[in-house]
Order: structure tokens, then sequence, then C-alpha cells
């Protein structure tokens, strides 16, 4: 049975934004052989910057994520192709960066999610989200890399009291602020009916968890995502909102090579197709 995936996706600038600085993706490639060995990709990044700069941040990285995670040059393999991916995206930060003096201190985050067999793989930094969905239970498969999530690992703060949390937008991961990234790289094992859910912290900060997870019981993809986005305008939200949503209706047992390797691990923008 092959993989079969239906997905979503809305990004909004919101009511009080001029400028969307949040960059959502999706991806697969047209030549069959490279669809199975990498499977498709899906990219969330919300950018930081003045004069326009984080929009260019998040648009640079994904579109450039996408195109090395693809190249024929790039590994085979999925976990060192997406990394490979993810240094050449902040690589191509730190060019634009040290081309144009208007870009300087740039950055993005990013959290992409490559699904092929049976297994998803994870590459993720700075505090967009990934979340994981299976026979109605939700669960945060992605770290924020805030302040504020680091209080919370050291004890010090109650993860219910993040979203209000004055170092909630307080980045200490970001693709662009170093040559060489720290990203976290994880993987999860899929079944048909999972659901994925990529968003950038203007959704997550305006959605409690368990109505995330509620969104994604009652409705498909598309309508999902559209559910989510104006719920969390609705709210007043101060920020950029993105949201993906990736539902697997089909799962492709593993092949020989993936075994070996012991882990394999229709976008809709707002006013457009």
């Amino acid at each position: 049975m092959a993989l079969e995936l239906e997905a979503g996706g809305l990004t909004d600038a919101g009511p009080h934004r001029e400028t969307n600085e949040d960059t959502i993706g999706s991806f697969a490639p047209s030549d069959p052989l490279a669809l199975q060995r990498k499977g498709y990709l899906y990219v969330v990044a919300d950018g930081l910057g003045g004069h326009n700069a984080g929009e260019v941040a998040s648009a640079s990285a994904v579109a450039r994520l996408g195109e090395e995670y693809y190249s024929p040059s790039n590994n085979t393999r999925i976990e060192p192709a997406l990394r490979q991916a993810v240094q050449a995206a902040n690589l191509r930060i730190h060019e634009l960066t040290h081309r144009h003096p208007e870009y300087h201190s740039m950055e993005t985050t990013l959290s992409a999610i490559a699904i092929a067999g049976a297994q998803a793989y994870i590459a993720h930094i700075g505090d967009t989200r990934v979340y994981h969905w299976r026979a109605g239970r939700l669960n945060q498969l992605t770290a924020d890399h805030s302040e504020a999530a680091e209080l919370v690992r050291m004890r010090i703060l109650k993860p219910e009291r993040v979203r209000d949390h004055p170092g909630r937008s307080t980045l200490t991961r970001t693709l662009g602020s170093r040559l060489i990234p720290r990203p976290d790289y994880l993987r999860q094992p899929v079944v048909a009916g999972d659901q994925f859910v990529l968003c950038s912290d203007g959704l997550w900060s305006e959605i409690e968890d368990a109505e995330l997870g509620e969104v994604l019981a009652k409705h498909l993809p598309a309508q999902a995502c559209r559910e989510l986005l104006e719920r969390a305008l609705a709210r007043d939200c101060s920020d950029n909102v993105s949201v993906q949503v990736i539902r697997v209706a089909a799962v492709e047992p593993p092949g020989p090579e993936l075994r070996r390797n012991g882990w394999l691990s229709g976008i809709f923008q707002r006013g457009q197709a």
C-alpha cells in the first residue's frame, strides 16, 4: 500500500501586523523514485528582523530547505539529507545578511517534517511547533527554544504559564543567529489516521492543546486549518498566524534499505490556492 497524505495550510499576517513574516512550504518531487526515498516535506518558519528582514529570512530558509532536501547531490537517506538541508538554509541566511546590510541580524525559526514509508522525520529550531495527534490524543513533539521554555525545563515555570510569560518570545536558538545551528532532530512512527500539526507561535499562543485536539478530531486538514486560523484571529492575536495539518490516510511499509538504516523515521494559502 502506497503512502497517502492529505494536507492543508494557511498563513495570515494577523489583525495587528502589516507584514507577514511567517512562511509555510509544502514539497514533493515529481520523480517517483525520489518520492519513495524521501517522501513529502512540510515546513513552517517564523522570521525575525527589522525592515522586512524577517519575511526574507523565513521565505529564504523554506525555499532553500526544500531545494536542498530533494537535490540529486544530497544524501539519499532521509536523516542526513534533512540535516544537510537545514544547514544549507542557515548558510543561505548568512549569505543574504553579508550581501545586504539592511538584513543585518535577521533570523528565523523553522520546523520541518518529512514523511516517508512508515516514519516521520522532524527538524526543529526556535518556537514554531510540531504536534502529533493519534486516536484522540495530542502530543507536542518539539520543545521550544526560548527563555520561557528553559524555565520550564528547570522547573521554575509551569508549562501552562508559557503562553503569558514575557520570555516566551525571547529565543535561544534560531537559524541565522550562528554559523553552526543547533536544531533538534527526532522521529515519529506513523500509522494510518495519524495527524501532524506545524504552527507558529501566533497560533499556539491563542489555541490551547485540548482545543487543538478537538478541531483535529472533527475536521479534515483544510477545514481544520481554516477553523484554527479563524479562532486565533477572532481572539485579536498580536502576531502572524500560520498552521499546516497533515493527515496520514495510508502508510507504505518501509523497504529493506529503510529497515537497515533503523529509521525513516495541497497547501491552501489564505486568499489563494
